[in-house]
């Protein structure tokens, strides 16, 4: 199967020589026609010259930054998609970067196939966001967050605790949606994203015991990052506010937006309840996945604080007579 970046014309950015021909090297392994520049300035001048897929950008470069190149590229008539390099565990730029409209980063420093994996995520959202630009209608979004779905169903494949993470929120979310009288069309969608902004966040970072700062901010902000992505892709409101407030809880210590009981949207709370269960039913690095006894025992522990009491009837409810959802 042929790479995403196979025909992909793509600009690399980086001031240090060795780097920049490092990341053109791998990315031409796997198809792609990259153009190099190692300055800001010089990457700003080839964004005007030629129609590139993909801007890969380091963040600090004499002249222009990779800010200014990512604030240039998202003008152009049609944008590339940006992964944007930047130095350090704790660095905050890359933060920056995906609230500003990024696509992606990668830390430095760091391994050439780990450039390649969000270069070709990157393309590949894209390829959607052109495909809700030529339709140009909203409702035609649900066949593009489906294909997205397949996407992040892909992702979490690469990662042994959350693998199928996303596939049996859905599942959940779609029983909810018919004991709580919601749209299932709109929650399961909802569902299949949810995580999206989890993204953000490498793998391997995961995996470790102590999450750097930067880690911890990236998770907590990964619901608005997922909320803004799939809005660029036309999704409706109620999905896009779905997946906004999933980690808002009934007693307000949720976030981001620190929401509380009957101020999070009904989409949000059942999404929310789904997504906890899933959570729940898979292991961790620093546990065993719970049982069906223990899940009903975790949510009427919630009950009122983290959860709804609605929300929690219905899951225990749809647990009790359905427990193959818990699979």
């Amino acid at each position: 199967m042929p790479s995403p970046l196979a025909g992909q014309r793509i600009l690399v950015v980086d001031d240090e020589r060795g780097i920049a021909a490092q990341v053109v090297r791998q990315l031409e392994r796997a198809g792609a026609s990259c153009v190099a520049a190692h300055s800001g300035g010089e990457g700003l001048e080839q964004l005007a010259l030629g129609a590139f897929d993909l801007l890969i950008t380091d963040t600090q470069m004499p002249g222009a930054s990779g800010f200014d190149l990512l604030d240039a590229a998202r003008t152009l008539p049609d944008p590339p998609a940006v992964v944007v390099m930047t130095a350090g565990s704790e660095n905050a730029e890359a933060v920056t970067a995906l609230e500003r409209g990024a696509d992606g980063y990668v830390l430095k420093p760091f391994a050439p196939e780990l450039v390649e994996r969000e270069a070709a995520v990157a393309v590949e959202l894209r390829a959607l966001r052109r495909t809700v630009g030529a339709v140009a209608v909203q409702r035609q979004a649900g066949p593009v967050l489906l294909v997205l779905g397949e996407v992040i169903n892909a992702a979490e494949r690469a990662d042994s605790f959350r693998s199928g993470h996303s596939a049996r929120t859905a599942r959940l979310a779609a029983a909810l949606a018919d004991l709580l009288g919601l749209d299932g069309e709109r929650l399961v969608l909802a569902a299949r994203v949810h995580d999206m902004g989890m993204l953000a966040v490498p793998p391997t970072e995961l995996l470790k015991g102590e999450l750097a700062r930067q880690t911890q901010h990236l998770i907590r902000v990964h619901p608005t990052l997922g909320a803004r992505w799939i809005e660029r892709l036309g999704a409706d409101r109620a999905i896009v506010a779905a997946v906004a407030a999933h980690q808002e809880r009934w007693d307000g210590n949720g976030y981001p937006g620190a929401l509380a009981g009957m101020d999070i949207p009904p989409l949000a709370r059942a999404l929310g309840t789904a997504a906890a269960v899933s959570a729940m039913c898979g292991a961790r690095p620093w546990r065993e996945r719970r049982d069906p006894a223990d899940v009903l025992h975790e949510l009427q522990q919630g009950r009122d604080t983290q959860f709804g009491g609605a929300e929690v009837d219905a899951a225990v409810e749809a647990i009790r007579t359905r427990p193959a959802l818990l699979a």
